[in-house]
């Protein structure tokens, strides 16, 4: 039997990045969907093509060899923490192979803040975001997870 645990990602993120991230956030929030920074996390890297994910990373480096990129993006000011996917994991990894070829320098991490800073804002995401919620739900965690346990336990 395959193993379908999701891999554990953390993401180095700028002070920008975290900054769109809670913007995000709030929007969707605003917009009537709850989800945390890692659930929008994931959808982005879920829905978005690795050939959109190539562009906005393009579209980054560009900027930064142009001196566009904010004079913060030198210090991390946050780790955001992911569960993702086998298959999510690999489309980051061939979008960095492909970055690479084209002798831009890449991580899984840069490619996140990449379709972060270019995807638009919380409540233009909200039906997206909806959208995965409903195919992939958030697994329960904390006191959830234990009574969930709990009730299985019970009923045999």
């Amino acid at each position: 039997m395959a193993d379908s645990r999701p891999i554990k990602n953390s993401f180095s993120f700028y002070a920008a990045d975290m900054a769109a991230l809670d913007e995000r956030v709030a929007g969707l929030q605003k917009a009537g969907v709850n989800a945390r920074s890692a659930t929008l996390l994931r959808a982005l890297i879920h829905l978005t093509s690795p050939a959109e994910m190539i562009a906005h990373a393009v579209r980054l480096a560009g900027d930064s060899a142009l001196g566009v990129a904010t004079s913060d993006d030198d210090v991390i000011a946050g780790h955001p923490t992911v569960n993702l996917p086998k298959d999510d994991v690999k489309k980051l990894d061939g979008v960095v192979a492909h970055l690479a070829k084209a002798k831009i320098v890449a991580t899984r991490a840069y490619v996140v803040r990449a379709i972060l800073r270019a995807s638009p804002d919380g409540k233009a995401l909200a039906p997206a975001v909806a959208k995965f919620l409903e195919d992939f739900p958030n697994k329960p965690r904390g006191l959830s997870k234990l009574r969930l346990e709990q009730k299985a336990k019970a009923r045999g």
